[in-house]
């Protein structure tokens, strides 16, 4: 278990009252989509053993990509999303392996899974090959694309399935003629995407407890950010023909970014245009602009984004960040900075809201860890758990969750078709 720092104290989760305890959950997955919705079922009370291959799960290894320390001692991406699990090493490719997999499910609630279906067919682990062997099992899968279509067996990352196909990336960027698309952030497609199978599972759990039947519950990052971004494609169809990508003084001038003197983006928020417009032409000391026919109601601004996007731009610009969020904080018109990444770790709200705990690592190192933010007044705040080491409890989960004896655990591991690490 990590240590965790002492503004992050709080009552911690009873066991007692985490409402998934017993439910145990065989998780055959990789990178972050269905692992962390993994670290969503286990935080709430699940028994989460995620199988891997000799290898391991790619993540585990992925932190130095982004210059994030990842060793058994320090690996803080692969904890995020598989904090508390066990980990068992099976060689599903061995009948034995496979043998082994269909012991552990025999009495799963829940198989989590993001392997492409094309491979689940070929190791007769796709759904139509255990429904009927394990009738109560509630199956969960994150794919690329979705269940039907010519894309189907795409392989599926959030890069290009969730940012690169929902628009997002191209058509967000702000066209100045020489810009380029925005930078597709790490793994944030994926953890939507198994937040909302989370829930789906969930459903699914209680309708088990009526019918007996264990269901099928699917998310695509494709299908996920087609929901996430839906207001968007209803802004870009044809019929209302909201254009995409937009140059900067084609954004709505009220709800648009605003360098102030020291360098700082100023977002506003400003919905209710009648009613707070001339507020925050007196904020930015312009009362006239209030009174100019160009900007007299919405209607008439919206024809004329430009040049009051220019007027804006002007009056911000003359002071730093803190004097403009202040004066508009008293005239009750919503804004706030562009915070930097780096910024979160220090914010008071999130603390508070216990979204961020400092942890310290084995080997002495210490970061600041994100927490899922869905919480319940009744269960209290999980404990900060690290990731499973490789293959570390697969003989104990042999042992004890399926009652294999020793000497066959010690034939299994000799013929490679389950191993232990280190």
């Amino acid at each position: 278990m990590l240590k965790s720092d002492k503004r992050s104290e709080i009552p911690m989760a009873d066991q007692r009252t985490k409402p998934l305890l017993g439910y145990k959950v065989i998780e055959l997955s990789t990178f972050v989509a269905a692992p962390s919705c993994g670290r969503l079922l286990r935080d709430w009370g699940a028994d989460v053993i995620k199988v891997e291959s000799g290898k391991g799960d790619a993540w585990r290894y992925h932190g130095s990509t982004h210059r994030v320390t990842s060793t058994e001692e320090e690996n803080p991406m692969f904890d995020l999303v598989n904090a508390g699990k066990k980990s068992v090493v099976v060689d599903l490719k061995s009948a034995e392996g496979k043998a082994v997999l269909y012991d552990l499910l025999s009495d799963a609630d829940i198989f989590l899974t993001n392997t492409r279906a094309k491979s689940l067919r070929k190791l007769g682990l796709d759904y139509e090959s255990l429904k009927e062997r394990f009738p109560k099992l509630i199956y969960a899968s994150v794919t690329g694309f979705g269940e039907e279509g010519p894309e189907t067996d795409k392989p599926g990352f959030d890069l290009v399935a969730y940012w690169g196909n929902s628009g997002f990336l191209n058509d967000l960027s702000i066209d100045t003629g020489t810009s380029y698309p925005i930078l597709a952030p790490t793994g944030i497609g994926d953890v939507t995407c198994g937040t909302a199978l989370f829930g789906g599972i969930c459903a699914a759990l209680l309708g088990r407890e009526r019918t007996g039947k264990g269901d099928y519950v699917t998310i695509s990052l494709f299908g996920g950010a087609i929901w996430i971004m839906s207001f968007m494609y209803l802004r870009a169809q044809q019929r209302y023909g909201d254009p995409f990508p937009k140059h900067r003084e084609e954004t709505p001038p009220l709800t648009a970014p605003y360098r102030c003197k020291d360098g700082e983006w100023l977002m506003l928020s400003i919905l209710e245009y009648e009613r707070y417009f001339p507020a925050l032409c007196k904020v930015l000391g312009v009362p006239e602009l209030a009174e100019d026919p160009r900007f007299a109601d919405k209607k008439a601004a919206d024809q004329h984004r430009g040049e009051l996007i220019r007027a804006l731009e002007e009056r911000f610009i003359r002071e730093d960040f803190a004097y403009w969020n202040k004066a508009l904080n008293e005239s009750d018109i919503v804004n706030d900075r562009l915070r930097h990444f780096k910024d979160i770790v220090d914010s008071e709200q999130a603390w508070v809201n216990h979204y961020l705990t400092k942890v310290e690592f084995p080997d002495g190192g210490e970061c600041v860890m994100p927490r899922p933010a869905v919480q319940s007044r009744e269960m209290g705040v999980p404990e900060l758990e690290r990731g499973p080491l490789l293959g570390a409890d697969t003989p104990e989960v042999l042992s004890e969750r399926l009652g294999y004896s020793g000497e066959k655990i010690k034939a299994l591991l000799k013929s490679g078709a389950v191993q232990q690490h280190p």
